[in-house]
């Protein structure tokens, strides 16, 4: 008996050390940042939350679309030379505004969150934003010769969110509304609602001509990633109660990225059914 607990123990063991290994590469490899060059007033850092930097052309403004967090909010902050900075957050979770103090003087621009749940969201890494724009709203400025479109969707991944639309380069940062071969991080107490979330992409898509499309978490896309987030959220919502469908979804976002218990085609579909459930009652 002795015998069998101890290699029950033994194995126990190695499957907390493989998850404790898997987890923490997992880590290191969101937390990685990847720097791409658009152009000489544009730089795109993929990683820890995508983030954008957009300075005008004399060097003196910036503006920064999310600004990560812990170390990769470090590297970030080390290349923004200039002095008059404007920080968008596109929303309110704490890999997209975790390096926001390492600005004390830039104005935060966001959706409207309730003070308690800005809070919550962010980890208090945060102060409150500056600016916020109601659901709907947009607000337009100049970095250099640039036009910048900030767009609140409304409820979606959270309960505001903000795109960025650069109109010279037509270029659109989503923040969290794409995961780009990602499955999405769905949470309720944050406002997650599939729904709505299907709605804004659609408006997104009708609103900007967007060419370039930076997501939350994955690679830079084209015009074709908005419409593949939005197959992604309608595909799975109508295979609800099919089985021969969602055995054919999971064939086909076998590739996206996956953290158990986090984020996968399982956390997805229970979240799609959930929601349907509650609309019902």
């Amino acid at each position: 008996m002795k015998k069998v607990l101890l290699i029950v123990g033994l194995i126990i063991l190695v499957v907390i050390t493989a998850g404790g290994i898997y987890f923490w590469k997992s880590y290191q490899d969101f937390m990685k940042v990847e720097t791409i060059s658009y152009d000489p007033q544009l730089t795109i850092y993929l990683g820890g939350g995508n983030s954008i930097v957009l300075t005008s052309e004399d060097g003196a403004s910036a503006l920064i679309v999310d600004t990560k967090m812990k170390g990769a909010a470090q590297i970030l902050k080390n290349q923004v030379k200039a002095k008059d900075i404007t920080i968008v957050n596109t929303h309110d979770h704490f890999d997209h505004v975790g390096g926001n103090a390492l600005y004390p003087r830039a104005k935060i621009i966001a959706g409207e969150y309730r003070k308690e749940q800005w809070d919550e969201d962010s980890g208090k890494t945060s102060r409150y934003p500056d600016v916020t724009l109601k659901s709907g709203e947009e607000k337009m400025m100049k970095i250099g010769s640039e036009t910048v479109h900030i767009f609140n969707t409304g409820r979606a991944h959270t309960w505001n969110d903000v795109v960025v639309y650069l109109e010279n380069r037509k270029l659109l940062v989503t923040g969290d509304l794409i995961f780009n071969h990602w499955h999405p991080a769905l949470l309720a107490k944050s406002g997650t609602q599939v729904s709505s979330w299907i709605n804004a992409l659609a408006t997104l898509a009708n609103k900007y001509e967007a060419k370039t499309i930076i997501p939350g978490h994955g690679p830079v896309g084209d015009q074709r990633t908005l419409a593949e987030m939005k197959n992604y959220f309608v595909s799975i919502s109508d295979s609800i109660g099919n089985e021969e469908k969602q055995t054919a979804l999971k064939e086909k976002y076998a590739s996206y990225i996956t953290v158990p218990g986090m984020f996968s085609f399982n956390n997805t579909l229970k979240f799609i059914e959930q929601e349907k459930i509650n609309k019902k009652d």
